[in-house]
């Protein structure tokens, strides 16, 4: 009997040591249980979901390829920035840009991207000097229907010849010149019809300060493009190029308008220096700086951004505001939980996709 209950109390200890052994795993399986976890977490914070339109530029051409090469499953359209003005009002294609669609077409050929050919209202002056954003120029392009039409015959003979799909116009700086806004209007109008005509797709760049209240009359047809960033910038305190609350904002905006609606964020950010000066920086050079002066970034809460610190060789302080990967795709994700609404990234160039 005796013997019996001591065999029962051995057989009870082996179950309890055994069961407490196993319990959770061993610490191996743990560790690789968590590393599996994580695994997973990291492929799906490094991946971006859905499609989406980008420009390229005709100053930034060095990582086009193999920042394209990173981003291919996601590109639905390629916008090529940009056919601009000479002084005689005539618009022309930088050597440039022409290089980077040819470059594209080979290099990405098999992926089929739509392309479009961006025209801005610069003008390029004979001293070498350019006059950005120039609505004087516009008034001379919009005046009449005359003057309109022979503007939008010279973007469908330019876009057709140079292989494109379609047209993006981004002529801005209007304010709230409702006069000049009027005229544009018009113009949209008359640019979709003739483009219908020609098979040839038409995105217009709309700015956050569009005047949406004047209920322009913007026909159902063409694709809206909202410029959603610089919310932070040139003359602001430090700040992020955009926050959800900015966005939301931007989505309200745009529902006055009609037909298929976009909006498009950007990379890169700005560096903010205590004396007041204010620059542009890409993830390239914000990762540059952060290595240089061997400081750590931190994630802003409320627009995701990262953000850091530095003092230069001079002595003056610096605070710099990026967007990295996880950053375009809470904003994207912000605009997407709002609607069912087309997405574009500017811009291509100086970012750091792997």
């Amino acid at each position: 009997m005796k013997k019996s209950v001591l065999n029962l109390c051995l057989l009870l200890i082996c179950i309890i040591i055994t069961g407490c052994s196993n319990k959770g795993g061993s610490p191996k399986d743990k560790e690789e249980t968590k590393k599996d976890h994580q695994d997973t977490v990291d492929e799906k914070k490094e991946s971006f979901e859905g499609k989406f339109s980008v420009w390229t530029t005709y100053w930034d051409t060095k990582t086009i390829d193999n920042e394209i090469g990173s981003l291919q499953e996601y590109i639905d359209s390629i916008c090529y920035f940009a056919a601009y003005f000479k002084e005689d009002k005539g618009p022309f294609i930088p050597e440039k840009v022409t290089d980077t669609y040819g470059s594209i077409q080979t290099d990405f050929k098999s992926l089929a991207f739509k392309s479009y050919l961006t025209f801005v209202n610069d003008l390029l002056l004979e001293d070498g000097s350019s006059s950005l954003k120039d609505t004087e120029l516009l008034y001379t392009l919009l005046s009449s229907e005359e003057v309109r039409s022979n503007h939008i015959n010279e973007i469908l003979q330019m876009t057709m010849q140079g292989g494109f799909d379609g047209i993006e116009i981004d002529y801005e700086g209007m304010k709230k010149d409702i006069a000049l806004w009027n005229l544009y209007v018009q113009f949209v109008n008359e640019l979709y019809q003739a483009a219908v005509g020609e098979d040839i797709l038409v995105r217009i760049i709309l700015e956050p300060g569009i005047p949406v209240e004047e209920h322009f009359d913007f026909p159902d047809g063409p694709e809206y493009v909202m410029m959603c960033y610089n919310l932070y910038g040139y003359g602001t305190k430090p700040g992020p190029k955009a926050d959800k609350e900015f966005l939301l904002e931007m989505v309200n905006k745009m529902e006055k308008l009609p037909g298929k609606v976009n909006f498009a964020v950007a990379t890169g950010g700005f560096d903010f220096a205590k004396d007041g000066k204010v620059v542009q920086v890409t993830g390239q050079e914000a990762v540059q700086l952060i290595e240089e002066y061997s400081t750590t970034p931190i994630r802003d809460e409320k627009s995701k951004s990262m953000v850091f610190s530095y003092i230069d060789d001079r002595g003056i302080s610096h605070e710099v505001w990026f967007a990295d990967k996880e950053t375009i795709q809470y904003w994207f994700d912000v605009i997407k939980e709002a609607g069912d609404y087309e997405l574009s990234l500017w811009r291509i160039g100086g970012n750091i996709f792997e």
